[in-house]
């Protein structure tokens, strides 16, 4: 069959056809060798890649974010916390974050040489728009892990503030910059999607390289983000056991770098986005796993706070909860409210926690 296959191909095919070499970057960007990639791969009887995956790889990571999200607007609604622009940044980046689980790429896991050329364009379409997606979204849940900062240690430092504040703007910028890169990386804009069949007149950047970049200085961004909490805790006028619960706390967002991390291992390993429909597979798996990390860490004070508020007077209810004792506790308490939030000890030892030297409150409002 294959010599009968041979017979109806051009010269330059015979080669790829005999020997079933793997094309590499010119399959994605010519007609010709993606038809002849097609035909010689199933003449031979050579399986094509066709990872789309299975919906039960990534429920429980749904389901875990969804619930630590509303958890924490549980807290809002329960008064445990006041609203603010950490909690609407957060609502932002989880939108989009939702965005990637309920989607289904157009032959996403599929060896582009597989696909028909509107199916490509279509997966080009897609791609192009998750891009942007992607970087608001992980832009907005740092801006929601800065802000929570910012109401955690605003009276701590005036230095510290202002370094919060530099550290946002320069998320923002950051998020603006690969924001405009995306949408002009191909001129004309349509050849984003179209210009993957090298017909169209134009240019476009290498997206590869972009997308590289991105990930570096976010896995940057991410350390110096764990890092800046911890630098301020040993400042704070509290027992040492408290001082290292804190830092275990904030220090939880490792989980968000090692998984940064091992996104840009998988980017490496993709050469290139030789085969892009199929490369994309692993890209959009990581990249909904570090969103979706990003909410949980995001909102775990918030998740403990409801813990702490729920489990307790469910427990009396049932009758296997020993009673409150800390009925005298007034709603306003922005001291209670906020070790709350940071300590892991019991209530009696954050009743007797110590105060600053002046005799006030080391802690701000929440």
């Amino acid at each position: 069959m294959a010599l009968q296959l041979a017979d109806g191909l051009p010269g330059c095919a015979i080669p790829c056809l005999s020997q079933v070499i793997n094309i590499t970057t010119c399959a994605a960007a010519n007609l010709t060798a993606s038809f002849i990639k097609n035909m010689s791969m199933t003449a031979c009887g050579y399986p094509s890649h066709h990872q789309t995956g299975s919906a039960l790889e990534i429920t429980p990571l749904v389901v875990v974010t969804a619930i630590f999200f509303l958890a924490r607007l549980l807290s809002k609604f329960l008064r445990l916390s006041t609203w603010g622009l950490d909690d609407f940044t957060l609502i932002l980046g989880y939108a989009c974050t939702t965005s990637f689980a309920i989607s289904k790429f157009i032959g996403i896991g599929r060896d582009i040489w597989t696909l028909t050329y509107d199916e490509i364009t279509r997966f080009m379409q897609v791609f192009f728009a998750y891009e942007i997606i992607y970087t608001l979204s992980i832009s907005a849940l740092k801006a929601s892990i800065l802000f929570f900062y910012t109401r955690v240690f605003s009276i701590v430092s005036c230095t510290f503030n202002r370094v919060l504040w530099c550290t946002q703007a320069f998320n923002l910028l950051f998020c603006l910059a690969f924001t405009v890169a995306n949408l002009n990386q191909c001129q004309p804009l349509k050849n984003s999607w179209e210009g993957w069949d090298g017909r169209h007149p134009g240019y476009c950047v290498n997206i590869y390289a972009m997308i590289m970049t991105h990930a570096v200085i976010n896995i940057v961004l991410d350390v110096w983000l764990m890092g800046l909490p911890i630098t301020q805790v040993v400042w704070l006028n509290m027992r040492k056991r408290q001082k290292i619960e804190i830092v275990v706390m904030f220090g939880l967002g490792i989980f968000i770098t090692v998984v940064s991390a091992i996104r840009l291992s998988v980017l490496l390993n993709l050469r290139g986005f030789q085969d892009p429909t199929y490369d994309a597979f692993f890209l959009h798996k990581w990249s909904y796993i570090e969103l979706s990390v990003s909410v949980i860490v995001a909102c775990l004070p918030a998740t403990r706070q409801v813990w702490r508020h729920v489990v307790p007077k469910f427990l009396r209810l049932v009758g296997l909860g020993t009673p409150l004792h800390h009925g005298h506790e007034r709603p306003g308490d922005s001291k209670r409210k906020l070790r709350d939030i940071l300590f892991l000890s019991t209530n009696k030892e954050q009743s007797a926690g110590p105060s600053s030297p002046n005799g006030s409150s080391s802690y701000p409002p929440v």
